[in-house]
């Protein structure tokens, strides 16, 4: 294979080898026989970008921080204590090794490489053109492949703690979401908020409530949008996935599963994993179901991939009796409120101490589903997130311990206790995982605005 007239392989491979790795992640999609001389020749610093997940990312009820459950690893430890943050922080959004944490004291919003410590504070948030009684979802993008830069959208949604009565009337007699949809777009680049328009493609769809047959709620809260292939998926309220492409300004409404309104009370997830964006049902406490979106042929429709019925698998982890804060596992929960916010004890904060852990699929942690004791179990099980390059999803079961499922091949594996020290202590009955992130951690070493200082001392 000879790229251009003059110039060898071999010339070529000695000159891209030569560059920083993002350049080289750029000068790969130039052409199909760039790229396959990268990967032949292994050129690509893969062990850089975002190929692996590092942990998840945990909002809890009446904690001050997120918790981060991480996976131990041998290599450079990652810990998710938000020095530059000395009050209530939550994180909203990640994608590709940055997250998007909000102060939600002061309402100001963050964007933090976790894994090279670095981390810029956006400006304030604009206003919604729609009215300041219209939510506004966070959606972080950032594709490490391309440019060390990102981009900040702000999806106008409509609330759903005012009746419709309460909104402006000329608003809710046009057609939702308008076109052109104006959303507020910050980026690295220009350091500031800007106002970008989106056409409708395609027809629109019939308003669609989150309500079972039976009047209870399906919620939507966990992992509500996506971001796969330069495009941009958010879960709407209106019972529909607007699909934001970024290259050409466009959007596009893609019903949601058909299937989720069974009379089931449950919760729906949208998410990248291993072929591209899925949507998860887990409902009932222990039912689950995955769906795969499907765009070809210029149509968008779901695959239902999996269906699973988790009651008798958690009757069996809950018999184990293993489900302490003791019993170790792969991974495990950094405590970062029990230090940072102390609960009426006197311990100083602590180095965390590292076992050799591995995680694998095949050792005897392994809970398979065949031969399942039956029985009641009063607990239940929700999902965390999806593996985004595998065919994986975390569960969380009873606030307890984490599990990662297999689907493919029906089998758990239990990661970890998930329960914060002391946590019940201050939440009480409102102990829950609010939202949780799957974080996969990026060393790319060139975020573009200033490193972080020295923590903030207690």
């Amino acid at each position: 294979m000879a790229i251009g007239r003059e110039l060898t392989d071999d010339i070529v491979a000695e000159v891209l080898r030569r560059l920083p790795p993002r350049s080289l992640a750029t000068f790969r999609g130039v052409c199909r026989a760039w790229r396959d001389l990268v990967d032949a020749r292994q050129l690509l610093r893969v062990d850089l970008l975002p190929r692996s997940v590092g942990g998840i990312f945990m909002n809890y009820l009446a904690l001050h921080s997120p918790e981060f459950f991480s996976r131990l690893t041998t290599g450079p430890s990652i810990s998710g204590y938000l020095e530059f943050i000395p009050w209530y922080a939550k994180v909203v959004d990640h994608c590709n090794g940055l997250l998007l944490v909000a102060e939600t004291l002061d309402k100001h919003d963050y964007v933090w490489n976790p894994a090279t410590r670095r981390w810029a504070r956006l400006p304030p948030r604009p206003t919604s053109q729609m009215g300041e009684e219209f939510d506004q979802i966070e959606c972080l993008v950032y594709d490490p492949n391309v440019s060390p830069h990102y981009k900040v959208f702000l999806v106008p949604s409509l609330p759903d703690d005012q009746p419709k009565s309460m909104l402006d009337p000329e608003m809710m007699q046009s057609e939702w979401p308008p076109s052109p949809f104006a959303l507020q777009v910050f980026s690295s680049i220009t350091g500031c908020w800007e106002e970008r328009s989106f056409v409708l493609e395609g027809g629109r769809l019939e308003e669609r409530s989150f309500l079972s047959k039976g009047g209870r709620r399906v919620r939507a809260i966990t992992d509500m949008k996506a971001y796969w292939r330069e495009a941009l998926f958010v879960l709407c309220k209106n019972g529909f996935v607007l699909r934001i492409s970024i290259s050409d300004a466009k959007y596009r409404l893609i019903p949601t599963p058909s299937d989720v309104e069974l009379g089931h009370h449950g919760c729906l997830s949208l998410g990248r994993s291993e072929k591209g964006v899925y949507c998860a049902f887990d409902h009932d406490c222990n039912g689950l179901r995955i769906f795969l979106l499907n765009e070809s042929c210029g149509q968008a429709g779901w695959e239902l991939k999996h269906l699973v019925d988790l009651t008798s698998f958690a009757w069996k982890f809950n018999a184990r009796g293993d489900s302490s804060q003791e019993h170790k596992g792969p991974w495990i929960l950094q405590d970062i409120n029990y230090y940072k916010y102390p609960y009426n004890n006197d311990d100083e904060p602590k180095e965390l101490v590292e076992d050799n852990f591995e995680w694998n699929s095949d050792d005897d942690n392994v809970l398979n589903t065949d031969d399942m004791v039956e029985g009641h179990f009063e607990g239940y099980t929700s999902l965390l997130g999806f593996h985004p390059h595998k065919e994986i999803v975390f569960l969380n079961v009873s606030l307890r311990r984490a599990v990662a499922y297999h689907w493919n091949i029906s089998k758990f594996q239990d990661l970890g206790n998930i329960f914060p020290k002391e946590y019940l202590e201050v939440a009480g009955h409102c102990a829950q995982i609010d939202t949780s992130f799957t974080y996969t951690p990026c060393w790319m070493d060139d975020f573009p605005e200033s490193k972080l200082e020295a923590p903030i001392e207690n």
